[in-house]
């Protein structure tokens, strides 16, 4: 004979907790792990592995660079207005901020050192020759124009030529006003920046007017050569250009490269982003009061982070 079923209560359950707007993003959780919370995690599941698959012929794998092309933020575009941008670290903070790391594991650095090898030309922002290992912080004044999209074109009207004028007239009466003659306008104007230095020298002008000195070095080579139309005009200026920016290229290759160890910080990195706002949070009363939080401390921490992670993993490689 069968048992019969008996319905017991449950006298004490507890209650399910909903996620909540209040909530901190899971996907920034992992950036308040310290180094040493890492290492015991990997630590414990090592002896995991040992303990409970003695039996296992699996093998550690190689821990990584943790610098990766598609977190550096690039190409970056410009934003026509600035409201609601975050915040993000400058070139001189985020620089000593670098060099402080490496000094600290005993690697002293010599400031822009050229490098040029397997295709690679560009200026190491720091860089050790002994142990050949170094960093390339990236921003408006180490980069090439490839580098960053804007809504802004290249080149306009008002800057052309005399006879490419009049070739750009004459297209724009062919297409008329379409986004299929605004998209041959585009083309039009890239090649003209392929064909004449002089308007080579004027889209870096104008995709780099953050870097004053290069901007100031144009526009005098501008005005006092007035033969545009020379094939080689703005040479000596363009292939010193070529030689010390990072271009789109370079900058994918840097990251995977073997013979030489450089390390590349981007300003435009998410990671190192921060706001001046401050965050909601209930108190002990359970009202939303304002909490002032100083998240570009937070962000020089992460850039800590991974300058030490970048280390440690050359170090580990063998590569100093």
């Amino acid at each position: 004979m069968k048992n019969r079923l008996k319905v017991t209560p449950i006298r004490k359950y507890k209650t399910p907790r909903y996620p909540s707007y209040l909530d901190e993003s899971p996907l920034l959780m992992s950036r308040k792990v310290t180094k040493t919370g890492y290492y015991a995690t990997a630590l414990l599941g090592a002896f995991g592995l040992f303990a409970f698959s003695t039996n296992s012929n699996a093998t550690a794998e190689l821990k990584e660079n943790p610098i990766k092309f598609k977190e550096l933020g690039f190409p970056h575009t410009y934003a026509m207005y600035g409201t609601g941008l975050p915040d993000r670290l400058d070139r001189e903070t985020a620089v000593d901020i670098i060099d402080s790391i490496f000094l600290a594991n005993k690697i002293e650095l010599s400031k822009e050192v050229p490098i040029s090898k397997n295709g690679l030309s560009f200026n190491a922002t720091g860089y050790n020759e002994k142990h050949n290992i170094g960093y390339v912080w990236l921003d408006h004044q180490s980069t090439a124009s490839d580098c960053f999209n804007s809504w802004r074109s290249s080149l306009n009207k008002s800057a052309l030529l005399p006879q490419d004028l009049d070739a750009h007239n004459k297209l724009m009466k062919e297409v008329g006003d379409s986004y299929e003659g605004y998209q041959k306008e585009k083309d039009f104007f890239e090649n003209l920046i392929k064909q004449r230095g002089y308007y080579k020298l004027l889209k870096i002008k104008r995709y780099l007017w953050r870097n004053d000195a290069l901007e100031q070095k144009i526009e005098t080579y501008l005005r006092e050569n007035k033969n545009y139309l020379d094939v080689d005009y703005g040479k000596e200026i363009l292939e010193q250009y070529d030689n010390e920016k990072v271009d789109l290229k370079e900058m994918e290759q840097i990251v995977d490269e073997k013979d030489t160890s450089i390390a590349t910080f981007s300003k435009y990195d998410s990671r190192f982003a921060y706001n001046s706002f401050g965050v909601y949070e209930k108190d002990e009363n359970g009202k939303l009061v304002l909490k002032e939080t100083d998240t570009k401390k937070e962000a020089i921490k992460d850039l800590e982070n991974l300058v030490q992670e970048f280390i440690d993993w050359a170090k580990s490689e063998g590569r100093f």
